[in-house]
């Protein structure tokens, strides 16, 4: 016990610096082959996958679930449990309709959706050539002025337009006047163009297959996460507890379920708001006669996912859409998708998201910009609630520091030029019956 007395700080430094120097080759290590170890991680995603897929679809249907498990096991209260499987029943019975009931959903909508979308797509390529014809009356009226920019500019433009024209003519409309000749003209002309007649056929059928297998694993993990979630969070709080003292686990649970509490309601609630909008946009669309009102308003829905740039960026290319066919209606269409959004941001919005996420629009914009420079349109959409979890945590941390310290919470206290925040005690009063020297 002596010689460990008396060697033991020599013992925490050699340990303190073997951990530096460890750390240190293997950031050297990491850098060195970066472009391996990423490639690894991709291969290991792409295998995981399916899994990902299954966490994904648990996650979306973990509320739908606990909902039809509560109304199941308020009406079978009364019922006798002799064996005492009655709550592995009913949670695999919630499992089942939450599972159906997302099917049907998703029936419903690809039933609704794709036809109306299929013939807004014809129409388009139908109406192509009157576009080529009006963007042509366009730019010969605009470039009157300088006839040799004219002449080069529509030279190359009505070569464009008549090679797009023959094959709108020739190829395109006629396969397209119906789903099944349109399926077969996929089967035997462009497929077989595109990467030949055995490996074009050959690659479909693979990545049908590969599609199928892993929606079919995907379901087969959403089903086991919903079955076994409580065992899972039991799990992972035995690891929290026998890793960190009480209270740092007690605070990484209290993060991990508000980390859940915002992911889960940004995420349902703007599928849900972004539902309203695309209907909201079909109605008004068909009522006053817009051209391709399901396309637009599929676009419109879709694009609303995307948290502070989705208006934009769906608003853009149906604009111009409408702006072939009508600049007057292309007017209405934006004084439409102004009100819509401000109807939206104020009214339904905050309605169906409430302050699942908090976050100030300066960091709204941050994180959609960050995240999806990194990861694309998945960032674009998952970027604000994980910022905003990330926020939560931060703002926790600091607010118990500041506790910790005494010193006010609100920011208000320290807007502008603030005094000094440590307070000189006061002297105590003296004791009575005391003497003053």
């Amino acid at each position: 016990m002596k010689g460990r007395g008396k060697y033991g700080p020599y013992l925490a430094a050699g340990v303190t610096a073997f951990a530096v120097i460890a750390a240190a080759i293997l950031l050297f290590f990491l850098l060195e082959h970066f472009s391996a170890i990423r490639s690894l991680l991709e291969t290991i995603g792409y295998i995981l996958r399916p899994i990902c897929y299954g966490i994904v679809l648990a996650f979306l249907l973990l509320p739908v679930h606990r909902r039809i498990l509560a109304v199941l096991t308020d009406q079978c209260q009364g019922i006798r449990d002799p064996w005492g499987k009655k709550k592995n029943i009913l949670s695999a019975i919630s499992i089942l309709l939450s599972l159906i009931f997302a099917f049907l959903v998703l029936y419903v909508l690809l039933a609704m959706v794709l036809p109306q979308l299929y013939w807004s797509l014809v129409g388009l390529f139908e109406a192509l050539p009157g576009y080529f014809q009006s963007v042509q009356q366009w730019l010969t009226t605009f470039l009157a002025d300088n006839p040799d920019i004219q002449q080069a500019v529509l030279s190359y433009y009505r070569t464009a337009g008549a090679a797009l024209n023959q094959w709108l003519s020739s190829d395109l409309i006629p396969n397209l006047e119906s789903a099944s000749s349109t399926l077969a003209w996929l089967r035997s002309e462009l497929l077989p163009q595109l990467t030949g007649v055995v490996s074009g056929v050959s690659t479909v059928v693979l990545a049908l297959v590969n599609l199928l297998k892993d929606i079919i694993v995907a379901v087969i993990v959403s089903v086991y996460l919903l079955a076994r979630k409580d065992v899972f969070a039991a799990q992972s709080k035995k690891i929290l507890y026998s890793m960190f003292p009480t209270r740092v686990a007690d605070l990484l649970v209290e993060e991990s379920r508000s980390a859940y509490r915002i992911l889960s309601g940004f995420i349902n609630g703007t599928l849900v708001d972004s539902f309203i909008v695309g209907v909201i946009c079909l109605i008004c669309f068909t009522v006053f006669q817009f051209p391709y009102p399901m396309l637009l308003a599929v676009i419109i829905g879709v694009t609303n996912v995307i948290p502070f740039f989705g208006p934009f960026i769906g608003a853009i290319p149906s604009g111009l859409l409408i702006l072939l066919v009508s600049p007057r209606q292309c007017l209405y269409f934006v004084i439409f998708i102004f009100v819509l959004q401000q109807l939206d941001g104020n009214i339904l919005h905050p309605k169906i998201l409430g302050s699942s996420v908090g976050l100030a629009s300066f960091w709204v914009l941050f994180a959609v910009l960050l995240f999806g420079g990194l990861f694309g349109f998945v960032g674009m959409v998952l970027g604000v609630p994980v910022f905003a979890m990330f926020y939560s945590v931060v703002s926790r941390l600091v607010n118990r520091g500041l506790k910790k310290r005494g010193l006010p919470l609100s920011t208000e206290e320290y807007l502008g030029k603030t005094g000094p925040l440590a307070a000189e005690k006061a002297p105590s009063p003296p004791e009575p019956g005391g003497t003053n020297e």
